[in-house]
């Protein structure tokens, strides 16, 4: 799974502050047959605007992050999404969690649950 696993870890930091190797990878994703490429982008070092190297894709943006058991606010779940529209069109993005939250005390992925739903109505009213 990876998430708290010192290796993993590890990994993530050795990668640096700004992970810009998804410079080479999306261009070629967006020629593929793919339909949807899933990114984390809740405290994500992923630059946000290389999303917009996946043309004619669907983006599900992760705008929960399960790394932390801090539960998102709506408003910070719908501040992530709006900053996807920047790059991708607003048809085009599918609000969702970086990854899954097998490992999460279920208490707190049923409140990061509920604060996804409630982000992406809010930004669906504050970005219409």
């Amino acid at each position: 799974y990876g998430y708290g696993i010192k290796a993993n870890i590890d990994w993530k930091n050795s990668l640096g502050s700004e992970w810009r190797h998804y410079e080479k990878v999306f261009p070629a994703l967006s020629k593929s047959r793919i339909n949807q490429v899933s990114l984390e982008c809740q405290n994500s070092r992923v630059p946000m605007k290389l999303i917009a190297l996946l043309e004619g894709k669907d983006v599900l943006v992760g705008a929960i992050d399960v790394a932390t058991d801090k539960v998102e606010t709506p408003d910070e779940v719908a501040a992530v999404i709006g900053e996807a529209m920047k790059y991708v069109p607003k048809e085009r993005i599918v609000a969702c969690t970086n990854c899954g939250m097998a490992p999460m005390n279920r208490d707190i992925a049923a409140a990061k649950l509920v604060a996804l739903g409630k982000g992406a109505a809010l930004a669906r009213q504050k970005y219409a």
